[in-house]
């Protein structure tokens, strides 16, 4: 195993603590952060910044916080505002909107450089390219800035980055604007305000496309750039120069051309040998499509002829930024996008996919990440080490690329318990560790100039994964042919080898060898074997760099293929105008009632069942409603093929029925009806019809199937029952006159119907209203008997036309006959008594002692038998 890890430059051995760890704490984010002092990234929940883009921090020597910023408010290492701390020129919509740059004679002494922001494009009001100081000496060590906003350019890009130069004596800060590169110079005596300036590369006129990245390599030795075009249409340039750390220019402009990919971040691997790139993709018509991240190898003769895409992200709409990449003190790069996690590039200085990128794998304990991360100055990152072996029980080598100019090196590993074996004056740096952990190892570099630097570098030794050393993957062979020759899905054989493992990275390989090389590594999920006895072998790697090998041996088992097995069904479907919806797992227990306890699991076609790739859930799934579907099983015992099969599965809606029923018999019998349409029936009777007729009490079942879907339905029968009327209310002699009629029937489950009018019409309401004064057939129905009795309702005319047209001449009691012994008394308006009647009496004409009363409302008292009295008034109209 091969790569490069963490190291760290520090410039002279006088001028530098034992720990460089500035880049040791992240904040970015919406409050997001990241903390890298114990060799791997752990959440910070305490940060107070918030930015869509731009961010920068820094931390001591020593990895202690000592403030962060989005470009406007700095924050210290409390989490409070800084005193002078706002309304600093920089921009959280900036992409490198800051950087933070050490003094190297005073370690009290700061510099924030903040960048313009391309959003100010219409306001015509630009922020500029401008730095301030801060004194970490004061506010009790908290930190002031103490002099803020000054002035390097009027007007810039979003783009800055910063390196130490090859002595050592003083950083580089460079910026872009337009045609030209501005390179300034940052020494013990300050921020040198002439830059050196570099006329190359694009000339970027329109401030609104300003947005992009700039980073140095961390060797000093090249520059590259990106700027994303937004107007008039998507577009980008990305360029890689050269870089003179002695003098600042920048030179031999290499462009990346005939791409459709607008880059926005950028990144160097720690031995300056890959650069790598995020861009968001857009089509002839401009559309903005997928987000990659690539990498590109800075040895080949051409750069960009050939590039590796290591990551990819669907679409974010109308999103331009494809996220900023940043390395961390663990020299992985880890990229940015609007999520709970980061991405990351494990091993930055191996080519193409041996790089390992993982796909959101950095937690980020819940905060949200956004398109930002926060820049160093790139020489925290350098390393001049190749490190090989990091498994317990091996020599770890720390072996130095070039050691032409190098005269002597001095190696601390970090590890006490190994005793004398902890240094070392070797050029070759050898040590096997004590135990597993993250080892400092810190080397003093003498060169031949005489001139000493030291480098820290961090390194993790793991035990290999435990694993078992050999498997059998045994598949199904389903071509026919008994020649063990099948395809198979290696990574399925990860469950059978991992003992429990999680989180193993796993490689295949044909040979030991490779794997052991980690060169020529087969396709996990689609490999053909080559006969009996094929054997490949795994990588297995949990977490670090260290790794364990398993010998596979792949099995082909013959006369596997039960081509179309059975018709199933599933019972409760749901079916849509296009579609069906079924629960397979119906299908899964059809399959294990022949196949015992086997795993069983679904597919949608017959090569993802043999790569068990793309299964399908085991609950509610949605077929197309044109044809009877098809889906194939595959059959395991363990961790091997046993049978792969395909079943058509009929797909039946539940119908929607009464489970229970209660009936009564009507005339000594009852006619009982299940569900039309069905395959069968069966009764408890042992009938197998749909319908029945029954001649007794009791009670009655029936099962109706269709394939294999069957549903019950149960009768009560009870006998014909009886209607008890307890009341029938009268309310009569009123404006208003209705009938209600109470019932007990025995059962609320029976209906019943009502009429007035003899049967004729029925309403299943028990109250009639409205009604005028006279007799009244009332019936009440429950199917099969009825209850019947004629009532009365009373009355007396609300007026009378005494006019002799033999039409309403007389005002009288109406239907009297029904209501015997009654008397009828009339007044007027001042309560004169005008007339006095019997039931039996014609009525009243309208006279008083022979004399015609005039037109007028009269008032009556109605006394009838059973003492019920009744007030009133009618009107006599001439």
């Amino acid at each position: 195993m091969r790569t490069r890890l963490c190291c760290i430059l520090c410039f002279s051995i006088l001028l530098v603590s034992n720990a460089q760890r500035e880049a040791a704490n992240w904040y970015f984010g919406q409050n997001a952060g990241l903390n890298f002092t114990t060799g791997t990234p752990t959440p910070l929940l305490d940060g107070e910044l918030a930015s869509v883009e731009g961010c920068a921090s820094i931390s001591d020597p020593n990895g202690n916080l000592l403030f962060y910023t989005e470009g406007t408010t700095v924050w210290n290492q409390d989490h409070d505002i800084m005193p002078n701390g706002t309304a600093l020129k920089g921009s959280p919509s900036g992409s490198q909107t800051a950087l933070i740059v050490p003094n190297l004679a005073d370690p009290n002494l700061y510099y924030l450089f903040t960048t313009d922001d391309a959003l100010l494009s219409n306001t015509g009001q630009f922020n500029g390219f401008n730095y301030s100081i801060i004194d970490m000496s004061l506010d009790n060590g908290r930190g002031d800035i103490v002099s803020k906003n000054n002035n390097l350019l009027p007007v810039g890009s979003e783009k800055v980055t910063g390196v130490l130069n090859f002595t050592g004596n003083f950083y580089w800060v460079i910026t872009h604007f337009e045609d030209r590169f501005y390179a300034y110079r940052v020494d013990e005596n300050g921020v040198d305000p002439n830059p050196t300036v570099s006329v190359v590369g694009p000339n970027i006129t329109n401030f609104a496309n300003g947005r992009g990245s700039l980073k140095i390599s961390p060797n000093a030795t090249k520059i590259a750039m990106t700027y994303l075009i937004v107007d008039p249409r998507y577009d980008s340039n990305l360029f890689v120069f050269d870089f003179d750390a002695n003098t600042g220019i920048i030179s031999n402009p290499i462009e990346a051309s005939g791409h459709t990919r607008a880059y926005y971040g950028l990144e160097f691997s720690s031995n300056s040998k890959k650069l790598y790139a995020s861009g968001v993709n857009f089509n002839a018509a401009n559309e903005l499509k997928a987000i990659d991240v690539v990498q590109f190898d800075l040895e080949a003769a051409d750069i960009f002829a050939n590039e590796t895409v290591l990551l990819d992200f669907p679409s974010f709409g109308n999103i331009f930024v494809a996220g900023a990449l940043q390395m961390g003190l663990d020299k992985r790069i880890y990229h940015t996008l609007p999520n709970t996690r980061l991405s990351v590039i494990k091993n930055p200085n191996a080519l193409g996919a041996s790089a390992r990128a993982a796909k959101y794998e950095v937690e980020l304990g819940g905060r949200q990440a956004s398109f930002g991360l926060p820049p160093f100055v790139q020489s925290f990152f350098e390393t001049i080490f190749d490190i090989e072996h990091f498994c317990l029980g091996e020599v770890t080598t720390f072996t130095a690329e070039d050691t032409t100019d190098i005269a002597s090196i001095s190696w601390d590993f970090g590890d006490p318990n190994s005793g004398v074996a902890n240094t070392s004056n070797a050029l070759l740096g050898q040590h096997e560790f004590s135990t597993t952990g993250i080892f400092t190892i810190t080397i003093d570099v003498t060169y031949t100039n005489s001139l000493v630097r030291r480098f820290v570098e961090q390194v993790q030794i793991n035990e290999p994964p435990n694993v078992l050393s050999e498997v059998e993957l045994v598949q199904c062979d389903i071509d026919g042919l008994d020649d063990g020759i099948t395809s198979f899905n290696l990574a399925e054989s990860v469950a059978a080898f991992s003992n429990g493992m999680g989180s193993l990275s796993t490689t295949f390989f044909a040979s030991e060898a490779n794997a052991i090389l980690d060169t020529n590594p087969l396709p996990s999920n689609r490999y053909t074997s080559t006969g009996y006895n094929d054997v490949v072998y795994a990588r297995v790697v949990q977490g670090s760099e260290c790794f364990s090998t398993v010998e596979i041996r792949l099995i082909g088992e013959p006369m596997t293929n039960l081509g179309p097995y059975d018709t199933l069904f599933i019972c409760d479907g749901i079916r849509a105008e296009d579609s069906v919806t079924g629960n397979l797992t119906h299908i899964v227990q059809q399959l294990s009632q022949d196949f015992g306890d086997a795993l069983i699991t679904l597919y949608g076609t017959e090569e993802d069942a043999l790569y068990e790739s793309n299964a399908l859930p085991k609950q509610n799934y949605t077929f197309a409603n044109s044809t009877v579907p098809t889906v194939y099983f595959r059959v395991e015992e363990g961790f091997n093929c046993s049978f792969i099969g395909s079943v058509a599965v009929q797909i039946f809606e539940a119908p929607t029925y009464e489970e229970s029923i209660t009936a009564y018999l009507c005339d000594g019998s009852l006619r009982l009806a299940a569900l039309d349409g069905y395959d069968s029936y069966t009764w408890s009777t042992g009938d197998q019809v749909q319908q029945i007729l029954v001649y007794a009490p009791g009670n009655y079942d029936v099962v109706f199937s269709q394939g294999t879907c069957s549903y019950v339905q149960s009768f009560e029968v009870l006998p014909t029952p009886e209607i008890q009327v307890d009341e029938i209310a009268v309310n009569d002699f009123a404006r208003t006159n209705s009938i209600r009629i109470e019932t007990n029937s025995g059962n609320a489950s029976v209906d019943l119907s009502y009429s007035i009018d003899g049967g004729i019409t029925f309403q299943p309401a028990n109250t009639f209203s409205n009604l005028d004064p006279g007799v009244y057939d009332i019936v009440v129905d429950n199917g099969c008997t009825r209850f019947e009795q004629e009532v009365v309702v009373g009355g007396i005319q609300r007026f009378f036309t005494p006019n002799e047209d033999n039409s309403n001449d007389y005002w009288a009691l109406a239907n009297p006959q029904f209501f015997p012994g009654a008397e009828l008394s009339v007044y007027d308006r001042y309560g004169k008594l005008l007339k006095v009647m019997q039931s039996g009496d014609s009525g009243w004409d309208g006279t008083f002692n022979d004399r015609q009363m005039p037109s007028d409302n009269y008032w009556y008292h109605l006394k009838l038998a059973n003492g019920r009295i009744v007030k009133g008034f009618f009107a006599l109209k001439r």
